[in-house]
């Protein structure tokens, strides 16, 4: 049986029973998300459970010879969290941290502020078990002292004397204070030292996903080996756990009728403002976060609105539990032309090829070359062009897979695909002077092919 965190039967189990939860749904009344932007409150039956793909994580672990990970990045912390928090919210330069060991023994531990654990104990949703941090005590004769390897004394949690006159969400905070008080450390560098210690790994060999996790730990005179993780934690998200597969699937719906209700107000004369506001509320109708959207080109309508006869794309995302849809059409405002038209059947049959071929074992650069084969070998317009195919991960982040290890920048690797990957093909063509057309859709890879994550439809929509 997989571990369940002690904290999350502590805060969720009193809460759920009383709220008439069932199966990790909670009411969405309770709820608080802790987003770095205001979001809605996810509905009734939001899957609750931790996201991180444990297996995934110790297989990466033990293949690149880790005793553990370490994220300081936040997109990283809340795959291992599950939570952003309130100091993140604030834009603290180092508000928190998570550590996993390769042991499965051992819990995940999350670094907070102590202004953290009243959301924490609020129950919303399943959390690792957490180390808080307060304020530094006498930090004046520490400064003096400048013995940056000992320890120095934190501030107290605040505890009341009797609990019994609190309500339930106070005695919950209360409860939880108590608990972790013993852990609680003085700034979040020294939590992050006491959570190395409690799980074994100050000696230990760890990735980091920020250098300065190294910096830290060598002014504290610990002897953490730490090497660049990044591209580790990039790994591990590669492979989505059923929790994230759920996300993906929601978000890939509700973007894509994000994207088609924006299409259905466009009309000649809209501008590239009036396409930026349309979607932004039609994701927020949806429960979603809008991050952004391209229409006409990813610089806009080059005539400056929407015109007839343009030939557009559009290619929108944005965000569920920070969770990226992905959706790209081409559009155009009247009727299109015999030669859009053309071009968009041809989009349809590398959107064919490439999903009739994808199955795990392939690499993406084979995916490319059959593909854009089968593009160019059905195109029949009178100028030869080239269609181009790029297949991309997507999850916590919009290209969301890892890079080629080795070299001191980002290059993109030729992966394989794998089962529970998340993707999209991008399949765009950008003409200075003729226009720029696009096709793309959400989907996972399962043991024998490909499964949609939202519908499945024409690249062409006239307007």
């Amino acid at each position: 049986m997989e571990r369940r965190s002690l904290l999350h039967s502590l805060a969720l189990g009193p809460l759920a029973a009383g709220m008439g939860a069932l199966d990790g749904a909670i009411s969405p009344a309770e709820a608080n998300w802790g987003m770095i932007t205001p979001g809605a409150v996810p509905p009734q039956g939001f899957d609750v459970r931790m996201l991180v793909n444990k297996p995934r994580a110790y297989e990466i672990m033990a293949r690149e010879g880790l005793d553990g990970i370490v994220a300081l990045n936040p997109v990283n912390v809340f795959y291992l969290g599950n939570y952003i928090g309130y100091e993140l919210q604030k834009l603290r330069a180092i508000p928190s941290f998570a550590v996993m060991s390769r042991d499965p023994n051992k819990p995940i531990l999350m670094v907070v502020a102590s202004s953290d654990l009243e959301f924490i104990a609020a129950g919303d949703r399943e959390y690792p078990e957490v180390v808080p941090y307060t304020s530094v005590m006498n930090v004046d004769d520490y400064a003096k002292d400048g013995n940056w390897g000992k320890e120095p004394a934190a501030g107290n949690l605040q505890i009341v004397e009797h609990p019994e006159k609190l309500t339930l969400r106070e005695q919950k905070w209360q409860e939880l204070a108590k608990k972790v008080a013993p852990r609680r450390a003085a700034t979040p560098e020294w939590a992050l030292v006491r959570a190395l210690d409690e799980l074994g790994l100050t000696k230990g060999k760890v990735a980091v996903d920020d250098m300065r996790i190294a910096d830290i730990l060598k002014t504290l005179e610990r002897p953490t080996a730490c090497v660049p993780g990044d591209n580790t934690f990039r790994k591990i998200r590669l492979i989505k756990s059923d929790v994230e597969i759920g996300h993906m699937r929601h978000i890939a719906r509700v973007n894509q009728d994000a994207v088609l209700a924006m299409l259905k107000t466009v009309k000649k004369g809209t501008t590239k403002a009036e396409v930026d506001a349309t979607f932004a509320l039609e994701a927020a109708k949806r429960g979603a976060k809008p991050m952004w959207i391209a229409a006409g080109t990813t610089g806009g309508f080059v005539d400056g609105a929407a015109q007839e006869g343009r030939v557009y794309m559009v290619d929108g995302v944005c965000q569920y539990n920070y969770y990226h849809g992905d959706f790209g059409r081409t559009f155009c405002v009247g009727e299109p032309s015999k030669e859009l038209v053309e071009r968009a059947r041809i989009l349809k049959v590398g959107r064919d090829a490439a999903f009739g071929a994808i199955k795990p074992g392939l690499k993406y650069s084979d995916l490319r070359k059959i593909a854009g084969d089968a593009m160019n070998k059905s195109y029949r317009g009178g100028t030869k062009m080239s269609f181009g195919v790029g297949p991309h991960s997507v999850g916590l982040q919009h290209t969301d897979q890892p890079y080629r290890d080795g070299l001191p920048f980002m290059v993109g690797a030729d992966l394989t695909f794998e089962e529970g990957m998340t993707l999209t093909v991008d399949l765009p063509t950008v003409e200075i002077g003729w226009g720029t057309i696009h096709f793309e859709d959400l989907i996972r890879v399962t043991k024998t092919g490909v499964e949609p994550l939202a519908t499945l439809s024409d690249p062409l929509i006239v307007l």
